[in-house]
């Protein structure tokens, strides 16, 4: 535990989290370029929107199956299983430009997403690690912040060249950003085996793992649950521009939540005080007021570009506060184990919902639809009430002091 009055602005300077922001700048940097091009690419092909959705699902379970094993115990630190995902996923992008039939990009994108499934626990495990619990949140909001920059950045990049250059050509520079994100993989592993650990209790990746606490067991269910109802922002524009035509208006919504989503990440950053109970909760109930704009607002623009801005400061305040939340629920020598289980609960959360609410929308039902996902969203918070009343009884046995939190 830190000592009260300790600076939580420091997770935000620490050299891996700006190692590991960059990392994440040029992954998504190269992996958005790519998503950009991917529909387009796929109908060249002769793909469908049902080869695009199969796709969808393909990736999630792949995803699912990294993060499998990703937590796997292992006598050593989870270094190689960080520099082997981002490297497979670097190497799924341009190798698309060489794909001739649609299941060839299914199974690069399969190949992307499971290097996503292994680096990403391995990667926050490892960051938990070496930064005290008070400043996992400004350390995880830089590394958003960074992320999602590159999240612009390559569709930016992609779209300026859209038109002037084949598909595949665009795929093929794809490897540039990819070069540069394994070097600072590199570089970032290579930094975090030279810190030692704030921790001083046994290694998150040796012998069997404990059972998950009953505490972190109830935060997981509420995260599925919150996570089934925190679409896709390109779900939630496809279905937009398909009940409006507007597809310039469409854009300007992903790009006004790409905006919000890194001007929270970076407020957040620089936030003294920011317990990560409070931004999931906050994070949840705008969910909510979001999926409510985009339900009930008729399609009207106003509220659909409302209802991105809210989504996307959601989903920082989400994945930093959850991703905060597991570093102190868990203990070191679980740490590679509960974050495994976060990645997976996200990815079951998004395959549980999203088939029957894709359904209700092709049926007319576009409000049930939404109304659905924030009812999800409201039993997680339900669900993460119980968590952080069973995380303070917790602390009351033991003693602990519950303002660290």
């Amino acid at each position: 535990m830190i000592e009260q009055g300790e600076d939580r602005t420091d997770g935000r300077k620490h050299p891996l989290t700006i190692l590991f922001g960059l990392t994440s700048l040029f992954a998504d940097f190269s992996y958005e370029m790519a998503h950009v091009i991917l529909p387009l690419w796929l109908m060249t092909l002769g793909g469908s929107a049902m080869t695009l959705s199969l796709l969808e699902i393909v990736s999630e379970f792949c995803r699912i199956g990294g993060s499998l094993v990703a937590r796997r115990p292992s006598p050593a630190p989870p270094v190689g299983r960080i520099r082997l995902g981002y490297t497979l996923s670097m190497i799924a992008s341009p190798l698309m430009a060489l794909a001739g039939a649609p299941w060839h990009l299914i199974l690069l994108k399969g190949m992307s997403w499971f290097g996503k499934g292994i680096r990403g626990p391995s990667r926050d495990a490892l960051l938990s690690l070496a930064l005290p619990p008070a400043s996992l949140p400004a350390s995880f909001a830089t590394i958003r912040a960074l992320d999602q920059t590159g999240g612009i950045l390559g569709p930016l990049f992609a779209v300026l060249f859209l038109g002037k250059v084949s598909s595949p050509t665009l795929l093929e520079w794809t490897v540039f950003p990819g070069i540069a994100c394994v070097w600072f993989a590199f570089r970032a592993t290579g930094k975090a085996l030279e810190s030692p650990p704030v921790s001083t209790s046994a290694s998150p990746t040796g012998g069997n793992f404990p059972p998950l606490h009953r505490t972190f067991l109830l935060f997981l269910s509420a995260h599925f649950l919150i996570r089934m109802g925190l679409f896709p922002a390109t779900l939630l524009m496809f279905e937009y521009g398909k009940n409006t035509g507007q597809e310039r208006l469409m854009g300007s919504g992903f790009v006004l939540a790409s905006v919000a989503h890194v001007l929270a990440a970076i407020l957040l950053s620089g936030a003294r005080k920011k317990s990560p109970w409070t931004l999931v909760f906050s994070g949840s109930v705008l969910l909510i007021l979001a999926l409510s704009c985009l339900g009930g607002g008729n399609n009207r623009a106003g509220f659909y570009l409302g209802g991105m801005i809210l989504w996307g400061i959601a989903d920082v305040l989400i994945s930093v506060g959850s991703k905060s939340l597991t570093g102190v629920l868990s203990d070191a020598s679980g740490r590679l184990n509960a974050y495994a289980w976060l990645e997976i609960s996200g990815a079951l959360g998004m395959l549980v919902l999203q088939p029957a609410v894709s359904g209700l929308w092709d049926a007319g039902k576009l409000s049930e639809g939404f109304w659905s996902g924030a009812a999800a969203t409201a039993g997680g918070i339900v669900l993460l009430a119980g968590a952080r009343t069973s995380r303070r009884k917790d602390l009351e046995t033991a003693g602990g002091d519950q303002r660290v939190e």
